[in-house]
């Protein structure tokens, strides 16, 4: 079967996801993964595990400037034109624009053509630093590389965001790359009366919404006519934040969690024993946005009514009342009125999670879109010649 090598950088959350997904599920190529930070992380541990994993970088100076200016060591792209040249691969898939950047300018050498896969803040908030040095260095390094032949948008809302930074029109493939349905499949019982549970599972940084959501929850507690209680989940910039911010609402109903191990059994567990899933995404201050994110698909796949908003990818896999409810980004008074909506219609909680569920198995599942990745592969590695 013919290689693809994924390109990445590490293997810590938000990558996790991503790299599982796209590297586990291959059906017609075999996998090899070339990154440049190594971690002791269970993700990398399980694809170390099962295929070849290596990384060019031979020195301190070299990772400091693959982590800080995205440029390798003479020394250590050497190394890696001798790694490729070597194995051959039938293409490389680079995951992150901005990772792109770092690899992509190496491909040509060794003749190697390219799929990168954009996500989110590699498309909304990376162009802009550096007083738009982002943005360039997509449009030099990726871009307008001859050896990146196809560019993966997650949504057409993201196909948007690349088209307005330049990139060619006739790259760009709208692919979401799926999830592991079966691995958040279990028979669910709908709760129709008690303590109604909702529950957010998310990196804890400004476009998740948290504070939105924790002022809009603390409301919906004095207007719901049932019993709620809220649970977060998650770990990152503004954990100090969200847990003063659950503190000085002096309500026992919301509580701070603390981290899930993706894939554990806590994971899976807070997933079943929850009632409403709520995402409140959000476009950030930086101009950061959301791609899909996989937390709402887990839920959906899981059964759980999904309480999310307009935003980014979010209206391409989410119908509003027919597969979850969507309310404007940062509209506490929508949010609130939907999660007592919510808190009070069994019908709706079960109607919702049935739907979703249902959406996710036939239209999101990694199986069926690791189909059509395979045909992106296939339109890129026979490209080959063009160099």
């Amino acid at each position: 079967m013919p290689t693809v090598v994924h390109m990445i950088r590490n293997f810590l959350p938000p990558m996790t996801s991503f790299v599982r997904n796209q590297v586990m599920h291959h059906l017609r190529y075999d996998q090899e993964v070339i990154f440049t930070e190594k971690n002791e992380s269970p993700l990398y541990h399980e694809i170390s595990s099962k295929y070849p994993a290596w990384s060019p970088i031979g020195s301190k100076l070299g990772q400091w400037l693959c982590d800080h200016l995205l440029l390798f060591t003479a020394d250590d792209r050497k190394r890696l034109i001798a790694k490729l040249r070597e194995t051959k691969p039938g293409l490389a898939h680079i995951h992150y624009g901005v990772e792109a950047v770092l690899f992509a300018p190496v491909l040509k050498a060794p003749g190697i053509p390219a799929l990168v896969s954009f996500y989110g803040h590699d498309c909304t908030a990376f162009p802009s630093r550096a007083f738009g040095l982002g943005q360039y260095l997509l449009r030099k390094n990726v871009f307008n590389n001859p050896a990146v032949r196809v560019i993966t948008a997650m949504s057409p809302d993201m196909e948007k965001d690349l088209l307005a930074l330049g990139c060619p029109p006739g790259k760009i493939r709208v692919h979401y790359h799926g999830i592991d349905t079966n691995r958040f499949s279990r028979p669910r019982e709908y709760r129709e009366q008690g303590e109604i549970t909702f529950l957010i599972i998310s990196m804890l940084d400004p476009k998740k919404g948290h504070d939105v959501l924790i002022r809009a929850f603390a409301r919906a507690v004095t207007e719901t006519q049932v019993p709620i209680k809220l649970l977060i989940y998650g770990k990152g910039e503004l954990e100090s934040e969200i847990r003063h911010q659950v503190s000085d609402t002096g309500l026992d109903q919301i509580r701070f969690m603390g981290p899930l191990q993706f894939g554990s059994e806590e994971h899976i567990s807070s997933l079943y024993t929850a009632d409403v899933f709520v995402h409140p995404s959000r476009r950030s201050a930086s101009g950061e946005k959301e791609g899909i994110p996989g937390a709402i698909v887990e839920a959906m796949a899981s059964g759980l009514p999904v309480l999310s908003t307009f935003h980014a990818g979010i209206p391409y896999i989410i119908k509003d009342k027919v597969t979850g409810l969507l309310v404007r980004e940062n509209d506490t008074d929508e949010l609130s009125n939907a999660i007592v909506l919510l808190a009070q219609d069994a019908s709706l909680r079960k109607s919702l999670g049935r739907a979703a569920r249902e959406y996710s198995v036939d239209v999101l599942d990694i199986r069926k879109k690791e189909l059509e990745l395979e045909k992106l592969y296939d339109e890129v590695a026979v490209q080959t010649s063009l160099f």
